[in-house]
């Protein structure tokens, strides 16, 4: 028995708005727009799962949105991820030495 193609789009839109809070956390913008898009596509996953009498009869539409849906979020997240890449290079010398030290310290403390 192979998984269940539902659960994995149930999977990818949970992991889609994790994706999302972590861009937020690092000081994107436009994380809200990540955001609906998991959360579309985890409705759209629950009604897949939860009406397999709903999903019978229109299981092409619903599994096309779906994958839309993730793509649209590849798109967004990558184009997110460029924005952060570049903001990342402007950072300086001495703030990199500094976490770089505080992250040995870190790693020390953990390994003790």
């Amino acid at each position: 028995m192979g998984t269940n193609p539902n659960c994995t789009l149930l999977f990818r839109s949970i992991s889609t708005i994790g994706f999302a809070l972590d861009v937020k956390k690092y000081g994107s913008r436009n994380w809200g727009r990540l955001l609906v898009l998991g959360i579309i596509g985890a409705i759209v996953s629950f009604i897949l799962i939860w009406n397999p009498l709903f999903a019978g009869m229109s299981i092409i539409i619903l599994v096309a949105l779906n994958f839309l849906f993730a793509g649209l979020f590849n798109i967004f997240f990558s184009l997110q991820l460029r924005v952060l890449h570049r903001s990342s290079k402007k950072i300086s010398a001495e703030l990199v030495k500094r976490y770089d030290d505080l992250m040995l310290e870190i790693r020390k403390e953990w390994d003790d």
